[in-house]
């Protein structure tokens, strides 16, 4: 979300995250010539020279403190490290130094490193050392092009392992091996960081991830993604808009940025007669256009928003929650008879693996679910659906029979909402059951807020059944 600055002085609360992009330009030398791409010549014209970059601020626990945790720092990011301050206008009492408390650096690419030494002097300066997070073979591959900063201790160098989980401040940080294609560093990765319930996937400069376990990417409040060009062009090391919209779509990304943009590689198709899709390098108005388009297209307007990130925009945890849950609940409601608003479904995004809906018709007694994960999409349909009475422990079991054809039975429901016993989260225990073939049957682990919606459409919705309490 791209947000003006405020007047007065921003006190962060408690588990609130402010991210800012530093800069997004891929190495500047890459961009190409102006007189031939319109990309470059926007990036001269406005005098745009900040590699890719961005700036977490959160709040250290109960205190006052503000940890700044910085991500890369190619060219230009100090100077615009600098200026984040004024433009979040953040109370500077509250901050150690403008400069940050520590630096995630994704692969030792100099677009990515290239001032680490002079962030290592200024911090020096500050009678202390910078403390740099990054695998074992990006260290060596640093100390080999900066052999100044190891020598004279300027930097604290801690090691990280993709897929385990390091705390950082109040973050808590995985990260991901990454592949950057032919001539991507060993050690490459990407981050996943968050911030009690909030998850931000730091995901640029890569083609691939390989073995990666998808959950740990499923449903982030923001993706940040790294594309060199809209079309898919592997040669590039990095994947492409078009391929972003997958990535988007199976993570279940509601918001993401994209960062890193050059689109050379798209005047390739110019010479296919028979292409429709962009080929030239766009300026970000254009870019931004094409995106937007293409999501009006496939009917995800609105369920997912991609911005083309410009250099001091910042996103808000706190602004985007709001946002989204005044969405759900403007597209849930319906106007009933009584001239009330009542939810007309629910949809809840799981922790992990789905998207579940649940219906109920309002002219008939049926049950429509439909549920999405990665691949997937079941729409089912079920006849009188019932709250089950005297369940053990709970009310909280919903049944339905199957629909009738004119051929074959459709299959019966059960769901059941269980109290997970580790945590605050619940379980949606959901069995589809044709004859003993299973159409469905998994358990979905969603959050307390999303439990109580559940709960209480269930309730407000479904007669009780004082039969089914047997079955």
């Amino acid at each position: 979300m791209n947000t003006s600055s405020s007047a007065t002085t921003t006190k962060l609360e408690q588990d609130q995250l402010l991210l800012r992009i530093n800069g997004t330009l891929p190495d500047i030398g890459t961009l190409g010539n102006e007189e031939k791409s319109e990309r470059a010549a926007e990036v001269k014209r406005h005098g745009i020279n900040t590699n890719t970059s961005c700036s977490l601020f959160a709040k250290v626990g109960e205190t006052n403190q503000i940890f700044h945790l910085l991500v890369d720092v190619g060219q230009g990011i100090l100077k615009s490290v600098e200026k984040s301050i004024s433009d979040l206008r953040i109370d500077t009492s509250s901050l150690s130094s403008i400069l940050p408390e520590a630096v995630l650096i994704t692969h030792s690419h100099e677009d990515h490193i290239s001032e680490l030494p002079l962030l290592a002097d200024r911090t020096t300066n500050k009678s202390r050392n910078l403390k740099v997070y990054c695998t074992s073979e990006c260290r060596d591959q640093i100390i080999t092009k900066f052999p100044k900063i190891n020598s004279n201790n300027q930097v604290s160098f801690n090691i990280v392992q993709p897929d385990q989980t390091f705390q950082l401040g109040p973050f808590s940080i995985i990260p991901i091996l990454a592949d950057h294609g032919e001539n991507s560093p060993a050690g490459s990765v990407i981050y996943v960081v968050k911030l009690a319930n909030h998850k931000v996937i730091i995901g640029w400069d890569f083609l691939s991830l390989p073995n990666v376990d998808e959950n740990l990417l499923w449903n982030p409040d923001l993706a940040i993604l790294g594309t060199q060009s809209y079309n898919p062009h592997p040669q590039t090391g990095m994947i492409s808009v078009s391929e972003a919209f997958e990535l988007v779509r199976r993570w279940n990304a509601k918001e993401s940025y994209i960062v890193h943009y050059r689109g050379l590689s798209d005047f390739e198709e110019a010479t296919n007669q028979w292409f429709r899709g962009p080929v030239k390098a766009m300026t970000t108005n254009e870019l931004q256009k094409i995106i937007d388009s293409h999501l009006q297209i496939i009917g995800s307007e609105g369920k997912f928003k991609m911005t083309v990130a410009q250099e001091g925009m910042v996103w808000d945890s706190n602004k985007s929650l709001a946002q989204s849950i005044q969405g759900k609940e403007k597209e849930q409601l319906q106007e009933d008879s009584s001239g009330q608003n009542a939810p007309q479904f629910v949809e809840i995004e799981s922790l992990q693996n789905y998207i579940f809906r649940i219906e109920k018709e309002r002219n008939d007694d049926k049950l429509k679910l439909m549920i999405e994960d990665r691949i997937n999409r079941f729409n089912l349909e079920f006849d009188k659906p019932r709250i089950v009475e005297n369940a053990v422990d709970n009310k909280d079991v919903l049944i339905a029979q199957g629909v009738k054809g004119m051929l074959a039975k459709g299959p019966d429901l059960r769901i059941e909402i269980i109290p997970r016993p580790e945590g605050s989260e619940y379980y949606i225990k959901i069995r589809a059951l044709k004859g003993k073939k299973n159409v469905f049957n998994d358990d979905i682990l969603i959050n307390n807020r999303d439990t109580q919606r559940l709960k209480r459409y269930i309730k407000e919705n479904f007669m009780p059944s004082v039969s089914a309490a047997n079955k």
